[in-house]
Order: C-alpha cells, then structure tokens, then sequence
C-alpha cells in the first residue's frame, strides 16, 4: 500500500495545484477518480465512481468567501476505499460525502494560516521586494497541498487494509440503502446546477433537452449534440445584438464630433 499511497498523494498534489492556480479540470472527481483507479490498478471502477462523484457535486463551486465541501480529497479517498473494499460506486459515495465535509475544515484552517504569509507578503510589497512576494505566494500553497495531502496519504496508507473488513460486516440493509442514496445523489448534483443556470431565458434549453431524452428517445451525446447546435445558434443570433448598437452610439458621437469641430 505505500506505493500506492505515494503515487495518490501524488494526484492529491497535481489537483490541488491545479484547483487553485491554472484550473485544467484536472481537479475534478472524474479525472481525480480515474487516476487513483488507475494507481490501484482498476481504471474501470475509478471512472465510474468518479463519474457518480462529478454527477453529485456537479453544482459545487466556491462563491466569495464560501469554502465548499473538499472534493479533492472525498473523490480520491472515496475512489480509492471503493476499489479496496469491492464495493465500488456505493462505498465510495459513502465514503467521499463525510470525507469532503471533514477535511473543508482543513482547508479553512490552511487559508487561515495562509494569513500570516499575506501579511507578510505585503510588508514586502511596501518595500518593494518582489522575490519574497512570490517566496509567500508558493509558501501559501505549499500550507493549503499540505494540509490536503497528509490526510489522503495516512487514509490510503493505514485505512486500506481494514476498509474491506468493515464492509463486510456491514448488515445488507444498510448497503442497500446506500445503493439507492447513490442513485439520487447525482440528482441533487445536477438540481444544484440547475439553480445556478436556469435563468428567465434558459428554462427553454432545458425543455428542449428534457423532449429530446422523453420523447424521442435520444442518447446523452445526442442531446449534448443539440445542446451545441442550440448554444451557436443562441450566441450567434441573439447575444450579438447589443454590440451594433454600442457601434451605432460610438460612430454617432464621432459625426458628432467632426461636426462641431
């Protein structure tokens, strides 16, 4: 198992890099999911439960100072005990949720202490030291990886060999309703998004998807195609319109202007 938790808190560290500077996507539960299954030798089951992850927390984002649950960890750690124990999509939903919502603490706690490089990365921008600028700049990220990677590293590391034996002597009640939970979670994921997209008038792009799936029996690439076809076609035709009149006011106060001159 040390060899696989090295290689994981590897992914742990490329994603947290990735969640707070270019933001590839490579932090996602789908990729995050997929590598770790990769890294204990069963890529299959790490895109699936990967995939049932990025479905749940599809409309999880940070807004303002709002620290939103740790995907990061919950999809590693979840991947990762799913693939141990056999269980695969329904231990690892059951895992990933309290896991995410712990370690969001530790993530609080690692911007909090962030704070103390903040103050003094602006001590040195009153004396115009821009080296040490960016030393504090990495010595923040440097705490927030950290404080990420210690706990997935000690889970994988220890939890591994007894997470199986816990599943097991779980009663078969229990893991059925955790079969259904994960079923409805990804639901609660995508109402999430809808909340944050379903606008005065974006209610008719759900309807048309909605119709589509319904009634004509089409595929999730099908849909996603037209959903394409109806973004170009929306962007092209409709949100073009205000920039000829901010042309007509520009141009209009430039005759204008010649003509008083």
């Amino acid at each position: 198992m040390l060899t696989s938790a090295i290689i994981i808190t590897i992914i742990a560290i490329i994603a947290t890099i990735d969640y707070n500077g270019p933001l590839l996507m490579l932090h996602r539960p789908l990729v995050t999911g997929a590598l770790t299954g990769l890294a204990l030798g069963d890529f299959t089951q790490g895109l699936i439960i990967g995939a049932t992850l990025e479905l749940m927390w599809l409309g999880v984002t940070g807004i303002g100072g709002y620290t939103p649950p740790d995907t990061i960890s919950g999809a590693i750690i979840g991947t990762a005990f799913g693939i141990l124990s056999g269980q695969g999509a329904t231990a690892g939903i059951a895992i990933a949720v309290p896991v995410a919502v712990v370690t969001q603490q530790l993530d609080v706690i690692a911007k909090t202490v962030d704070i103390f490089f903040v103050k003094k990365a602006e001590k040195a921008a009153s004396k115009g030291d821009m080296s040490k600028i960016d030393l504090y700049h990495y010595s923040c990220l440097l705490v927030i990886v950290l404080f990420k990677i210690i706990p997935i590293f000690v889970a994988i590391l220890v939890g591994g060999e007894y997470i199986k034996d816990l599943f097991d002597k779980i009663p078969p009640i229990i893991m059925t309703g955790l079969n259904v939970a994960g079923g409805m979670l990804p639901a609660i994921g995508f109402g999430m998004l809808l909340n944050m997209m379903l606008k005065k008038k974006m209610w008719v792009f759900l309807l048309v998807g909605f119709i589509c799936s319904a009634f004509g029996g089409m595929s999730t690439i099908g849909i996603s195609l037209v959903g394409v076809a109806a973004a170009y076609l929306f962007t092209n035709n409709i949100t073009p319109a205000e920039p000829k009149v901010v042309t007509e006011v520009a141009s209009n106060n430039i005759e204008e202007e010649e003509y008083d001159l």
